[in-house]
């Protein structure tokens, strides 16, 4: 075995300090003392052979450690803590990646090499911005939109027109009959969904966000529209239309 090899941090000693001639790798104490610091510092293979990231690497990638789109699964409820920020739990949150990997307990905890998203990474990374809208209603909108998903249409009224005859509007979600609430608004979503129970987990954390987001002296409603095909009123199929109905589970 080669002494330069397996120890390249001898290299950078002067020669007195390095490998002697016939000397093997048991006998150059200095040899294996620092391979301890190598494994340590640049990652090389341990004494039973696994692999492992050093010091120098982990510190070259540490701003993926602070990414919500790189930052590993485990990291995820640190980085929301620094925004306030209490994640929603669950596959439909989390992603099966995140969730499989939040239940490991790997050697390393190491930043993800290719971006991933999920709702919870999405609601990490425009948090700060969607802090500064807090409080309107197009703020709200881009809240409820992380949730409810890209596929979702979602509106907000923040005044109630009374009912009008020859005008083409619907009661309850852009007419109301009398009078309205002080500081009222409606919200009306376009939900797709497939199945009966993300549905009712979807409207449930819709609810929350309403209810935590919208001004303290508001009053509101939400108002959920599951779509089906209709010709001439929606038209991208598993966008706004959905075909052959929610399944029961």
């Amino acid at each position: 075995m080669s002494s330069q090899n397996e120890y390249s941090y001898v290299q950078y000693l002067p020669r007195v300090f390095q490998q002697k001639s016939g000397e093997s790798d048991e006998q150059f104490f200095l040899g294996r003392f620092l391979r301890a610091f190598e494994i340590m510092l640049s990652g090389k293979k341990g004494a039973a052979g696994e692999e492992s990231t050093g010091i120098e690497a982990m510190l070259d990638g540490l701003h993926r450690y602070f990414d919500p789109e790189t930052a590993p699964s485990q990291f995820l409820p640190w980085l929301a803590g620094w925004l306030g920020l209490q994640l929603e739990e669950g596959v439909e949150y989390d992603g099966e990646q995140d969730n499989r990997e939040r239940s490991l307990a790997p050697m390393q905890i190491l930043p993800l090499t290719a971006a991933r998203s999920t709702v919870n990474r999405k609601l990490i990374g425009s948090m700060v911005q969607l802090y500064k809208k807090r409080g309107t209603p197009e703020g709200l909108a881009e809240y409820l939109q992380v949730y409810a998903g890209e596929e979702a249409a979602i509106q907000i009224n923040d005044y109630e027109e009374p009912v009008r005859c020859g005008n083409a509007q619907r009661v309850g979600i852009n007419t109301m009959v009398g009078a309205a609430k002080p500081s009222y608004f409606s919200v009306h979503i376009i939900l797709p969904a497939y199945s009966r129970s993300l549905l009712q987990s979807k409207v449930q954390i819709l609810q929350k966000v309403i209810r935590e987001e919208r001004p303290f002296y508001t009053n509101s409603i939400l108002n959920i529209e599951v779509p089906h095909m209709c010709l001439g009123v929606y038209g991208r199929v598993g966008m706004e239309t959905l075909l052959g109905g929610m399944t029961e589970q």
